[in-house]
C-alpha cells in the first residue's frame, strides 16, 4: 500500500499548477489563486504557524469579498488546498503554534483521507468507486462518479481537473504497491 501515490494525485490537481504563477518553491506554499490575486501571503505558508495561516485565511476571505463585492471568499492553502473551515476543524488549541510545514500538511491530508474512509478502503470494506467518491467530496478537483466535481456548479466555480479513469488507476496502483 502506497498512500503517497494518493497524496501526489491530489496535490497534482489541487496545487501544483500554481507553483510557477505564484513564484513559490512547491505546492506546499500555494494558496488558492483567487486569494493570491488580492492577498498574497507576506511569507511562505510553510513558515507560518497554523494560527497565522488561519488569520491569513480569514483576511483573504474578507478582502476578496470587499474587492469583488460578493459574499464569496476563498481560503484554500497548501499542497492539499485546505480551506479555513476544514483547517480549523482539524486542529486543537495546542496545535495553533505548530508550523504549517510539509510534515504538518501531509499529516492533515492523511487525517482527511482517514475521515473519508481510508481504513475501510485498505481493509477491502469500501470499493474503489466509493472511496473515489468520498475523496471527491473532500477535494473538488477530483471527479465524483458522474465525471464532474462533486462541487460542480457551486458558487466557487469548482470543477474536476482529472478523469475518473486516472483516479481509479492511482487507487489501484496505491493498493497494489509494495512500497509503503
Amino acid at each position: 500500500m502506497n498512500i503517497k501515490l494518493l497524496l501526489d494525485l491530489i496535490a497534482k490537481y489541487e496545487s501544483e499548477s500554481a507553483i510557477v504563477t505564484q513564484g513559490v518553491k512547491s505546492g506546499y506554499d500555494v494558496v488558492v489563486n483567487q486569494a493570491f490575486k488580492w492577498t498574497p501571503p507576506d511569507k511562505p505558508i510553510t513558515t507560518m504557524t497554523i494560527n497565522e495561516v488561519l488569520d491569513w485565511q480569514l483576511n483573504a476571505i474578507k478582502v476578496y469579498k470587499i474587492k469583488t463585492r460578493t459574499q464569496t471568499g476563498y481560503s484554500a492553502v497548501g499542497r492539499y488546498q485546505i480551506v479555513y473551515r476544514t483547517l480549523k476543524d482539524l486542529i486543537g488549541v495546542a496545535d495553533l503554534k505548530r508550523i504549517f510545514n510539509e510534515e504538518t500538511q501531509d499529516e492533515l491530508a492523511y487525517t482527511l483521507l482517514r475521515r473519508r474512509g481510508l481504513a475501510s478502503w485498505i481493509a477491502g470494506k469500501m470499493s474503489d468507486d466509493r472511496f473515489a467518491d468520498a475523496l471527491s467530496q473532500e477535494w473538488a478537483s477530483l471527479p465524483f462518479n458522474t465525471g464532474y466535481s462533486y462541487y460542480a456548479q457551486d458558487k466557487y466555480g469548482n470543477k474536476s481537473l482529472v478523469t475518473r479513469d486516472e483516479v481509479m488507476k492511482v487507487l489501484n496502483e496505491a493498493r497494489n504497491s509494495t512500497e509503503v
